[in-house]
């Protein structure tokens, strides 16, 4: 596939402008056009760029405004864009239009694409009148949607020139600006290699996919009436991730409760040794082991009674009567406001029914009453109907917070709450002073037993074994009551979230069919993730091997690279003969520009398209060594390559370089028109090589 010619009209400073190029032969596969800077030369490139692309093709024109992946962005900086790409001189001589056409020939075939842009009278572009024209073969037939084709016109065409020519994604890799590799190459290797892969894959169009289907999603359980942001599926996950933490934590119990048994076992064992030593200091000995004992169990026991009472409702009574009056002053408030509503309710579907009969009961009024007297005494009666419920009873809540609740749980509730006023911090503190002053006091015991002299090393050993029993059952004693309440915690949350749960159930059977397609929705869209992350591997090979070859050619250091290596994260070797990675030694900004030139020219190789190569300020930033490297492995490329240089690029021994591979010249010219600049376009080149 070749370009056979380019014809502008009305596009930035070309008011018209005709480039007829033959096709690559005998190894001649070079299209020079020579531009100054400012005379035309990225105009040209932005126009065939967006008469493939539409606005597809604004990420590939360096001096788009656009960034990001947001379509409202995109479509906005493609309107003004356009907006300033119309002729300055078109609007004032009556023409409303610019246009671009491509003609290509593929395969002996010739196919034109032409894109018309409309404009207002005052230059503003008409988002609907994006006009595209497609014709195939020598009578140049039309191609375009049928009548059955449902959508976007724009998009069937996008389709199409994706499988005849190039898909918009690939289409970096074919139509660039050397400036803008210059930048790509700043980038981390592993970042372009994952780029590039991607775009040969087309993995940016099945992220859209996967977007679009988690956007329809979205859209479907939108849909639902009061199943709204993904409520039943958070509240699923929520109850499974609570019940999963209620089970792990009783399984831990579970563990625990034998292990404590049997370490309350051991001390008694322990203990009934100790007392059968005999008497004098060991009957002393026995003795404050024995308290020691009765204190440890006093404080277990009350630590025990202080669980179960913070498993229940020591938080609630502790939070104060106050509080707790307003909460059932809320509550008893928020049944007399149901009870009213529900009355006001009622009442106002038996309206009608009153109206109608006070309308018939005044035709028995004699002598009878005018229409507007009628009427009156409807409208009084409708107000004194009204009356009934206004205004509401003093006792009534000014809103219902706690929905969740009908009346008779809202009664359970003031009862619980009354139940309350006996248990309070009193209680508590109480049970937290017990608590520790047999703490203390069994701390001083331990201490006591401690200075205890004379005891024989058997004793000592079983005191050791004792005192090691006593730390191990504490610590068994702690956790087992730290896990009991937060089960108890969990259970209370597991409960709550069922109840709300069993409250969105009513909706669930006219939920279901949005639900299915949403699941269905997002289960492709997983699919698709699965699939982007287990494509870029399969490329790698042939990636890492065309960009070896590319390097080789375009390379002026040939004898450092040996091969390109990447790995399956995309991270990039340049090994040496040796196997040295000369990534660790720092590389020069024009040997960074290469590596982006070969993942470019692997990526295209790759892709296996034939497509032409346009190539904006080829030599871009590149370094002298280099240049001559990246033209000499453009010719080698067989298929067309079209070049717009400045005076200071191919020019010179860089143009006697390719010379023997150039087909055709044009340079752009420019001048001034009174206020207008005008593009014109003539067969030649630069003189002596440059201007």
């Amino acid at each position: 596939m070749y370009l056979k010619s380019i014809s502008l009209r009305d596009w930035k400073a070309y008011a018209l402008a005709n480039f007829d190029f033959p096709a690559p032969d005998n190894g001649k596969n070079i299209v020079l056009i020579g531009a100054q800077n400012g005379f035309g030369k990225t105009s040209l490139f932005e126009a065939i760029v967006l008469c493939m692309f539409g606005k597809s093709g604004m990420p590939l024109v360096a001096r788009s405004p656009f960034a990001g992946d947001d379509r409202q962005r995109l479509a906005t900086s493609y309107r003004n864009f356009l907006e300033k790409a119309l002729h300055s001189g078109a609007i004032d001589v009556g023409r409303s239009s610019c246009s671009v056409k491509l003609a290509f020939v593929d395969e002996g075939e010739e196919i034109e694409i032409q894109r018309i842009w409309h404009f207002s009278e005052k230059g503003q572009l008409k988002p609907a009148d994006e006009e595209v024209r497609i014709y195939e073969g020598p009578t140049k037939t039309i191609v375009g949607p049928g009548p059955g084709d449902d959508g976007d016109d724009l998009e069937w065409y996008r389709d199409y020139i994706a499988r005849r020519f190039l898909p918009y994604y690939l289409a970096a890799f074919f139509l660039f600006d050397g400036e803008q590799v210059s930048a790509f190459a700043e980038r981390e290797m592993a970042a372009q290699v994952r780029s590039g892969i991607e775009g040969l894959l087309g993995i940016p169009i099945l992220k859209e996919l996967a977007q679009d289907l988690r956007q329809y999603a979205r859209v479907r359980k939108g849909e639902v009436n009061n199943v709204n942001d993904n409520t039943l599926e958070r509240l699923e996950l929520e109850l499974d991730n609570l019940n999963f933490q209620s089970k792990k934590r009783k399984e831990r119990i579970e563990e625990l409760e034998p292990e404590q048994v049997t370490l309350k076992e051991q001390r008694e064992k322990l203990t009934r040794e100790l007392a059968s030593f005999g008497a004098g200091s060991q009957a002393q000995f026995q003795e404050q082991f024995e308290r020691l004992n009765r204190l440890q169990r006093d404080v277990e026991d009350g630590k025990s009674h202080l669980e179960r009472l913070l498993s229940q409702d020591i938080a609630i009574a502790l939070s104060g009567k106050g509080l707790r009056e307003l909460l059932k002053d809320e509550l008893r408030g928020e049944i007399v406001r149901e009870k009213w509503l529900a009355g006001r309710k009622q009442g106002d579907a038996n309206l009608s029914t009153f109206l109608d009969t006070v309308r018939l009961s005044l035709q028995k009024v004699h002598p009878n009453l005018n229409p507007d007297q009628e009427s009156a005494v409807v409208t009084i009666a409708s107000e004194a109907w009204e009356s009934l419920w206004y205004p509401p009873p003093e006792n009534v809540s000014k809103d219902i917070i706690h929905r969740y609740l009908n009346e008779m749980e809202r009664l359970k509730v003031i009862d619980a709450l009354d139940d309350l006023d006996e248990l309070g911090a009193p209680t508590v503190v109480e049970l937290l002073d017990r608590i520790s002053s047999s703490e203390e006091a069994a701390s001083r015991l331990q201490k006591e037993i401690t200075r205890t002299e004379s005891i024989t090393p058997h004793i000592e050993k079983k005191k050791t074994e004792l005192n090691s029993l006593n730390t191990r059952l504490s610590e068994v004693d702690q956790e087992l009551g730290a896990l009991r309440r937060e089960v108890a915690s969990f259970d209370a949350d597991i409960s709550k979230k069922n109840a709300e749960l069993a409250k969105l159930s009513g909706h669930w059977d006219q939920a279901k069919p949005s639900l299915r397609r949403a699941s269905r929705a997002l289960k492709v869209a997983a699919m698709v993730d699965s699939i982007v992350a287990q494509a870029v591997p399969s490329q790698i090979s042939a990636i890492a091997k065309a960009m070896t070859d590319a390097h080789h050619s375009m390379a002026h250091k040939k004898d450092l690279v040996d091969r390109i290596d990447i790995n399956e994260d995309c991270e990039v070797r340049l090994l040496s003969a040796q196997g040295i990675d000369l990534r660790n030694y720092d590389l020069s900004a024009g040997e960074k520009q290469i590596f982006t030139q070969a993942l470019i020219s692997a990526v295209a190789s790759v892709s296996k398209r034939s497509f032409p190569m346009v190539i904006d300020t080829p030599l871009g930033r590149l370094d002298v060594a280099h240049r001559k490297g990246v033209l000499n492995h453009l010719v080698q490329r067989g298929h067309q390559v079209i070049l717009l240089s400045t005076n200071t690029e191919v020019v010179g021994e860089y143009l006697s370089e390719i010379e023997p591979y150039v087909q055709k010249k044009y340079l752009v010219t420019f001048e001034r028109e009174g206020d207008i600049g005008v593009s014109s376009v003539k067969e030649g080149y630069f003189s002596n090589g440059a201007n």
